[in-house]
């Protein structure tokens, strides 16, 4: 197989106090699911056997996970991804979306345009993915699922209690209550941090959803229990704006394209495997988003702090596309619609970087 690229983007925890203008209404979301997907967890198990998903983070879940398939660590799927000799980064294991109606596996296929086509030869992929079925049934692989859905359960109703009002507010931003499907698939076995899935790629009837996988980066609650450790706010508008704000990027394109000579040589940038303006841009609106509504909604000791992180992580324009957000589009709506924002954005851009 050829590389596969790496989509994650990796998290920092905040923890604060909220700041007084943050709404207090903990009513649950509409249409939010956060679940351990089991096809997901059949790629990540299958990764971590082959030795391509390296987690160092422990936890009790991973011993049983390798306690369990260990007798099955020589199987077709495993040797066939063991064999890859470029990383396999944790967004891969995304196409696990792909397989419904457990424990009788089977499989959708991908879209002919899949971006992972253009990665992985079609054959390749498809005899990979066959095998990974073959390993379900062979290793009983429900049965271990099963045994751990009160884990699941209790990883997931923990995070619901933390992400429903950055969710809500969300939706208040994008003026989409109840237009999108939120689905959280918690991933214990990656320690990578979240990794958007922009779902209708993989499944066309998939539209309106706004889908990620959220990894363990070390976190435990009073109990022992994951707690999927995360900045929550950050997780939902960062993540949230990559699934709304696709189709806009495609619009705008060449206008994006124009405005390439501002990208800058950077080793915080190269290290999240960010080395064109296309890919650079596609990141910096989710940041820009997240940044302006934390200005909004958090306290300005969160604001400057996520501000900061940006920046140093190699995005200078940050501030400038985040206080266009804020003031067209959070403070005052003077665009009705986000999508309005961008020819801001790129006007703030070329003016204050001539």
């Amino acid at each position: 197989m050829k590389k596969i690229l790496l989509a994650a983007f990796l998290y920092f925890a905040l923890t604060s106090v909220p700041a007084q203008n943050m709404p207090t209404a903990t009513e649950q979301p509409a249409n939010l699911t956060i679940t351990v997907n089991e096809g997901i967890e059949l790629l990540s198990v299958i990764q971590v056997l082959s030795g391509q998903l390296n987690n160092s983070t422990p936890s009790s879940y991973k011993i049983a996970m390798k306690k369990y398939f260990l007798p099955y660590r020589t199987s077709p799927a495993v040797t066939t991804m063991f064999m890859v000799n470029n990383t396999v980064y944790p967004d891969f294991v995304e196409l696990g979306i792909l397989f419904y109606d457990f424990p009788n596996i089977k499989m959708h296929l991908l879209p002919d345009s899949s971006f992972w086509y253009t990665v992985i030869p079609k054959d390749s992929l498809a005899l990979y993915l066959t095998q990974c079925m073959q390993f379900y049934k062979d290793a009983k692989f429900n049965s271990f699922y099963q045994a751990h859905t009160a884990d699941y359960t209790t990883w997931a109703t923990e995070l619901n209690k933390k992400i429903a009002v950055p969710v809500n507010i969300f939706n208040n931003f994008f003026n989409s209550n109840n237009k999108y499907a939120w689905h959280i698939y918690l991933d214990p076995l990656n320690d990578w941090g979240a990794h958007t899935i922009i779902a209708e790629k993989l499944l066309p009837f998939a539209k309106n959803t706004i889908t990620y996988q959220l990894g363990d980066l070390g976190g435990v609650d009073s109990t022992g229990n994951l707690d999927f450790k995360t900045n929550v706010y950050d997780l939902a508008w960062h993540e949230g704006t990559h699934a709304v704000t696709d189709e806009v990027l495609k619009k705008y394109r060449a206008k994006i394209d124009s405005l390439a000579y501002l990208l800058k040589k950077d080793d915080a940038l190269k290290k999240q495997n960010i080395t064109d303006w296309t890919h650079y841009f596609n990141e910096l609106v989710p940041r820009a988003v997240s940044i302006a509504l934390s200005r909004k909604y958090r306290s300005n000791a969160d604001y400057e702090r996520l501000l900061s992180f940006e920046t140093n992580r190699g995005f200078p324009h940050a501030k400038l596309v985040s206080d266009v957000i804020y003031n067209n589009y959070i403070n005052q709506r003077k665009v009705q619609n986000f999508k309005d924002v961008f020819p801001l954005i790129f006007n703030a851009l070329v003016d204050n970087y001539k």
